[in-house]
């Protein structure tokens, strides 16, 4: 039930599912800070602004790093069909069928929406080129495909100087590639570099510990959040501060983890291993927290308490729900 390939139980790093933790922790406070403000609840363009950017310069490309740390030793380890089957079961799957549950949620909504949705006709629609936030589903497909066909049919096992290498010059032809996006490839080509730069980092055995590594990380993380207020907003910075925020995130996490498992830890990596259903059907539990609270109050930090805690605790129900009845794999999770 996470968003990446699994490690086998033997050789599980505990630290990435803390990392997934914090990566779909941010994606519902994320997701409910951006509701607030299309609903028209936060009144500072500014406050909006600064608090948005700071979460989404990292939090996705964290999920594609983390995706791409484990994806080459899974993928030699599996039949290529197989490898190829199961991409389609836990990337597609969901993302076809919980695009016409959240548009469903969206018409049953009505006006508390954000985004109305009118009509029966307006389910007659086909999921792809992704909708919504399941553009990571079709993008993880994507590039997990291209990777098990360059490594199985090319070019077998790459060294982590190679992953490193093509990271760099993935990032580079986004940034400057002069054919146009589209909504099949955007997501795909836009993290290309960060999820080979996970490729890169799954190569290496990097580990690092103590107070003195923990504060460097701390003060390059802060630091390069406060730049990235100061530099343009161009594909190119987005890509470079968004893989190294990752990168610096995960090494903080790391070092955490691995100093003391404390209750807020195993908490983490116990989201972390439900990230793929709280990232499925959150959205629709926040909305519904936010449309039902705003009747009585319009305080946002109560908003953002209680539309993040129905983002997270409402997927898990369900996942108990079906667990009683049959797989969660039934319904993506």
């Amino acid at each position: 039930m996470t968003l990446s390939v699994e490690a086998t139980p033997k050789t599980r790093d505990l630290s990435l599912d803390v990392a997934k933790g914090v990566g779909i922790l941010l994606v519902v406070v994320g997701h409910a800070w951006r509701g607030l403000y299309s609903a028209g609840m936060i009144g500072s363009l500014t406050l909006f602004k600064v608090i948005d950017q700071l979460i989404y310069n990292f939090h996705m490309p964290l999920f594609f790093l983390l995706s791409g740390m484990t994806f080459q030793d899974w993928a030699l380890r599996r039949p290529v069909a197989e490898a190829a089957i199961s991409r389609v079961t836990r990337l597609l799957w969901p993302l076809i069928l919980w695009s016409y549950i959240f548009t469903i949620a969206r018409f049953a909504a009505g006006d508390a929406a954000n985004t109305r949705v009118v009509g029966w006709h307006s389910l007659a629609f086909l999921p792809l080129p992704p909708r919504d936030h399941f553009w990571f589903l079709w993008a993880l497909f994507l590039q997990q495909l291209a990777i098990l066909a360059l490594i199985r049919f090319v070019t077998g096992p790459l060294s982590a100087t190679a992953w490193a290498a093509l990271a760099a010059l993935a990032t580079l032809a986004s940034s400057y590639s002069p054919f146009g996006w589209s909504a099949w490839t955007h997501g795909a080509l836009t993290y290309a570099g960060s999820f080979l730069a996970g490729l890169a980092l799954g190569g290496i055995a990097w580990r690092p510990h103590g107070a003195i590594a923990f504060a460097l990380a701390a003060a390059l993380f802060v630091g390069l959040q406060l730049l990235s207020f100061r530099v343009p907003q161009d594909l190119l910075n987005r890509q470079l501060f968004g893989t190294a925020l990752a990168v610096l995130a995960l090494a903080i996490v790391y070092i955490l983890t691995t100093a003391r498992q404390s209750a807020t830890i195993r908490l983490l990596a116990w989201l972390g291993l439900g990230s793929m259903g709280i990232y499925l059907a959150h959205t629709i539990f926040s909305a519904g927290t936010r449309a039902v609270l705003s009747r009585l109050t319009q305080d946002i930090t109560l908003h953002m308490i209680a539309g993040t805690l129905a983002g997270i605790i409402g997927p898990l129900v369900i996942y108990v729900l079906i667990r009683r009845i049959g797989r969660p794999s039934w319904i993506g999770f």
